[in-house]
C-alpha cells in the first residue's frame, strides 16, 4: 500500500488448528478474495489478522498461507498473541482462543479510519466492496449486513467472479435480521421448520427476547460489525469476558445502541458469504447448535446465555445514568494495550 493510511481496516482472529475443518483453505479464500477486491475497487484496505496462541509444531499463519504481495490498495499485518499471554486468562486450558479479546487486539492497533470486525471464513460481495469504496461511511453509525451461509466447496483457482457465482448458487441459509432461513422468506422459513420442528422454538425464543432490547440485526453479527475507529475506542471494544464468544458480539451492539450510535443495515446484495464449517464448531441452528452446547457443557467451557447477555447489557446501560456519554464495555486497558505484541507483514518479506 502507498503511504496513504488505509480507509478501512478488516480485523479477524485465528490460529493454525484446523478449527471447523479445512481452516487454511477457508482462510486462503478469505485473503485472496479480499486482496483482489481491494485492488478491483481501489479501496485502501488493510487486513489485521490476530494470530492467537499459535499451536506448537505447525507453521504460523504467515507461513501456512499464500500471501499476495502488498499493493497500492491492499496490505496485511499479523499480530501475534503468544501462548504465555493466552495462559494468563481464566479457562485458558479449555479455550485455545479468545475470539473477542483477540478482535480487540486488532481493533486497537488498526490504522484505518473505519474498522470492520469479521471472521476468517467470510467473503464479501462485490456490491458490498463497491459501497465501501465510495467512502461514505459515517462516525456515529454501526453498520450491519446479512450473512449468507454457503457450501464450503468453493473452487480453488477460480476467478473472483466464478467464486462469487458459486456462493450465490450454493446457499445453505440466510442470516437476516430476525430469522435464519434457506431462502430468506416466510415460505423458506416454513420449509425449514417442517424439516426440523425444533427450529420453531429457536426462532420464537429468539424473537421474544429481541423484543425486550433494541431491535437490532443481531444474527451473525460477529461476522460483520463496522464502526469508525473513534467509536470503537470510545466504547472500548468488545466486553472482554474469559469465555466462549457466544453473544458477546450482540452485547456490544446493545452497548453501542444504548450509547446513541445508530444502526444501519445494508441491503442485499451488499452482503457477506460465510463458508460453512463443521457442525458443532460454531453456532448453526438445529443439530449444530445442540452439538455445540453439548460440547461446551462437556468440556466445562463457560458461555453467555441470551438472558445473561440482556442482563449484562442493562447493567452496562446504568453507566449512562451517572452522566457518561457512552458505555465503557471495559474498565481500564483493553485489547492488551500495555503489551508489546510481535507483528509481521506477510507477503512483504518482513
Amino acid at each position: 500500500m502507498s503511504g496513504e493510511s488505509p480507509y478501512l481496516s478488516v480485523v479477524a482472529v485465528s490460529r493454525n488448528d484446523d478449527h471447523g475443518g479445512g481452516l487454511l483453505g477457508r482462510m486462503q479464500q478469505f485473503v485472496d478474495c479480499m486482496s483482489e477486491q481491494a485492488d478491483l475497487f481501489r479501496i485502501p484496505l488493510e487486513l489485521v489478522l490476530v494470530e492467537w496462541n499459535p499451536p506448537d509444531g505447525v507453521p504460523s499463519l504467515g507461513e501456512a498461507l499464500s500471501w499476495p504481495p502488498p499493493s497500492e490498495y491492499f496490505s496485511a499485518r499479523i499480530i501475534t498473541v503468544p501462548p504465555e499471554v493466552h495462559r494468563k486468562f481464566s479457562h485458558a486450558d479449555r479455550l485455545p482462543l479468545f475470539q473477542m479479546i483477540g478482535k480487540n487486539v486488532g481493533i486497537l492497533r488498526a490504522r484505518g479510519r473505519f474498522v470492520l470486525a469479521t471472521n476468517i471464513d467470510i467473503i464479501f460481495s462485490n456490491e458490498l466492496v463497491r459501497f465501501l469504496s465510495r467512502k461514505e461511511l459515517e462516525p456515529g453509525v454501526f453498520y450491519r449486513t446479512n450473512r449468507i451461509d454457503v457450501d464450503s466447496g468453493l473452487p480453488t483457482g477460480a476467478s473472483l467472479g466464478e467464486k462469487l457465482a458459486y456462493c450465490r448458487s450454493h446457499v445453505i441459509r440466510i442470516n437476516s435480521r430476525y430469522f435464519l432461513s434457506s431462502g430468506g422468506n416466510i415460505r423458506a422459513l416454513a420449509m425449514d421448520v417442517a424439516r426440523n420442528p425444533s427450529l420453531l422454538g429457536y426462532y420464537l425464543k429468539n424473537l421474544v427476547y429481541k423484543l425486550k432490547i433494541p431491535r437490532l440485526h443481531y444474527n451473525a453479527c460477529g461476522d460483520f460489525t463496522l464502526l469508525a475507529k473513534e467509536d470503537w475506542e470510545a466504547l472500548r471494544g468488545y466486553p472482554e469476558l474469559g469465555m466462549y464468544s457466544l453473544h458477546i458480539d450482540s452485547l456490544f451492539l446493545m452497548a453501542a445502541s444504548f450509547s446513541g450510535l445508530r444502526e444501519r443495515v445494508l441491503r442485499s446484495p451488499c452482503e457477506v458469504y460465510h463458508l460453512e464449517h463443521a457442525i458443532g464448531s460454531g453456532i448453526t441452528p438445529g443439530l449444530g447448535q445442540k452439538v455445540l452446547f453439548e460440547r461446551l457443557e462437556r468440556e466445562k467451557v463457560p458461555f453467555l446465555t441470551w438472558r445473561d447477555c440482556v442482563r449484562i447489557a442493562l447493567e452496562l446501560k446504568s453507566q449512562l445514568a451517572g452522566g457518561d456519554a457512552v458505555i465503557r464495555c471495559n474498565e481500564g486497558p483493553w485489547g492488551l494495550k500495555d503489551l508489546p505484541l510481535p507483528e509481521s507483514l506477510p507477503g512483504s518479506g518482513k
